[in-house]
């Protein structure tokens, strides 16, 4: 047999622990080995005298590869570990720090078993019960509701409805947010996700000038303390956008240093080249780049951080741009987030794979555009099978550890992307399948405001229309369909269930079981009807 065939990543991704128990996995190429058993001792310092085994069980499969896991209860720290694998030669090997050997001496175990011995609660992940039940509703505050309280609107250019430009303003506000949640009550949205709120000469709020007040546009500090508090009455946490990674060039800070130079305390707050001018986010002149690793600058934006959850009972944050922010401050900024609140949960706005920031020291997920790009290239660019679907998706939950994928922010889209409904020319169907999907994956399910009731929109800023309250436009279909899932998410197969992914003739199976419920999504991920399932339509089943 190939050795390489046969990998486990330790400690980051295929082995964690959580609820009193050691989750361990490995990939076979298939057809590699018959069947894989673990050998652990909790207390590696026994290794020589005692050893315990564990069948592994074959949990997924995709083209290439099978997927072997295993869970044993925790009784030490000091967990130690290897794998025996019977393989289809006949022969057993073993796998441990040195690879896949013909045999294995125990007495010498000390030297190449692997293990996961850091397991304080500071040092790994933890999955707070909430979250399991988390179903989330991301609102562009400026384009939601406008409020009933008045206030001055002299900056309002453009009706409600109209198609927005990249400047228009038309009067969203807190308030109306505030105003709308028995909406979001009835829709079964139990988190909201608000983009900045913060003082900002943009209608997105992304280039802040003042990160320790609520733009004035929407309703000022009042406005947010009254929101959070009546969401909370209703059984809704609030999580917070953060831009840390840049600020205005109207921020004072900014100002000061530009015009001060080294003179000035905030001078090394910003990244400065030799001809004066100074780095941006994304090459944008009107964001200056914040030096995340400048401990004044961590200092500040934990301090701020903390202030809006003492004060104002902010739930989480959503971090801008988490990829560009140093390890550093992410490390401080957790400490500081969950002295206050250990319940509260950080989301990365990371596109890409972030194993890195997920090991318990950082963020607790990531907006799971993994999961957006599969379904668009099933749904709407027809670039994949289902078969490659079924691989794509088993292996991105492979990529992650088991406790970081029951944090991950899942979406179809967002204020950065084109609206799904309009990526898939208009075809509700198509998007309602993607929806189901999306509730089955492990994970926080995230509904873009508007997306429930069939709003379309391209590329920013077409994704930030108004919110249409006329309800005789409203997808009555895709609104009852995302209101059932919400429903659903919150019962015990969607929301502590095991996951399995199968794919056959076309049609991909998710399956989610736990505490005698068992719900099944069957998509088919083809142009014809499929075993009596429409063309790129799905089916929900519940077994009890």
């Amino acid at each position: 047999m190939r050795h390489l065939s046969i990998s486990h990543i330790p400690a980051t991704v295929d082995a964690c622990p959580l609820d009193g128990k050691m989750h361990l996995r490995l990939r076979a190429e298939r057809g590699a080995i018959t069947s894989a058993k673990l050998i652990y001792n909790c207390d590696k310092n026994q290794w020589h005298e005692v050893r315990h085994e564990a069948p592994m069980e074959i949990s997924f499969v995709d083209s290439e590869l099978e997927y072997h896991s295993v869970a044993v209860p925790l009784t030490d720290t000091r967990f130690a570990y290897i794998f025996q694998l019977h393989c289809t030669d006949g022969k057993i090997r073993y796998l441990s720090e040195e690879g896949v050997t013909e045999d294995y001496d125990h007495s010498l175990g000390y030297f190449s078993f692997f293990q996961y011995t850091s397991q304080f609660p500071c040092d790994t992940m933890t999955v707070p019960q909430w979250v399991k039940t988390a179903v989330c509703y991301q609102i562009f505050p400026e384009r939601f509701a406008m409020g009933s309280a008045g206030g001055d609107k002299s900056y309002v250019d453009t009706p409600w409805g109209d198609l927005p430009t990249p400047k228009s303003y038309y009067g969203g506000d807190l308030v109306g947010i505030r105003e709308k949640l028995p909406y979001l009550v009835d829709l079964g949205v139990n988190v909201l996700y608000l983009t900045p709120v913060f003082c900002s000469p943009t209608n997105h709020k992304y280039e802040i000038t003042d990160y320790e007040n609520v733009d004035p546009a929407f309703g000022g500090n009042g406005a947010l303390k009254a929101l959070i508090r009546a969401a909370h009455e209703k059984g809704i946490r609030v999580m917070l956008d953060g831009v840390f990674n840049h600020c205005s060039w109207r921020h004072p800070f900014f100002l000061d240093a530009q015009e001060r130079g080294e003179e000035s305390a905030y001078h090394h707050w910003f990244f400065w080249n030799e001809d004066g001018t100074y780095r941006t986010f994304g090459s944008v002149k009107t964001m200056p780049k914040l030096d995340t690793g400048n401990r004044e600058v961590i200092r500040y934006f934990c301090d701020v951080a903390v202030m809006w959850m003492r004060e104002y009972g902010v739930d989480g944050w959503r971090l801008d741009v988490s990829d560009e922010i140093s390890h550093r401050f992410l490390r401080h900024f957790r400490e500081a987030v969950l002295a206050q609140d250990p319940e509260a949960i950080i989301i990365g706005e990371d596109w890409h794979r972030a194993v890195r920031y997920l090991n318990g020291d950082e963020y607790d997920g990531i907006m799971n555009y993994g999961v957006t790009k599969a379904c668009l290239d099933l749904l709407a660019f027809g670039t994949i099978d289902s078969k490659t679907f079924r691989d794509r998706i088993v292996r991105l939950y492979h990529t992650y550890s088991i406790a970081a994928d029951q944090k991950m922010l899942n979406l179809l889209g967002s204020h950065d992307t084109d609206r799904f409904l309009t990526r898939v020319r208009g075809d509700g169907q198509r998007l309602r399948t993607a929806l189901a999907i999306m509730f089955f994956y492990p994970g926080i399910p995230c509904v873009y405001y508007g997306d429930e009731i069939g709003m379309e929109g391209g590329y920013d800023p077409d994704c930030r229309r108004c919110f249409d309250w006329n309800e005789k436009d409203r997808d009555r279909e895709t609104h009852g369909l995302v209101k059932k899932l919400m429903g659903l998410k919150k019962e015990p197969a969607l929301s502590e269930g095991d996951l399995a992914v199968d794919e056959a003739d076309g049609i991909v199976t998710f399956t989610r079981r736990a505490e005698g419920q068992t719900l099944r999504l069957r998509v088919n991920g083809t142009d014809r009807l499929n075993a009596g399932i429409g063309a790129y339509g799905f089916e929900i089943k519940e077994e009890l």
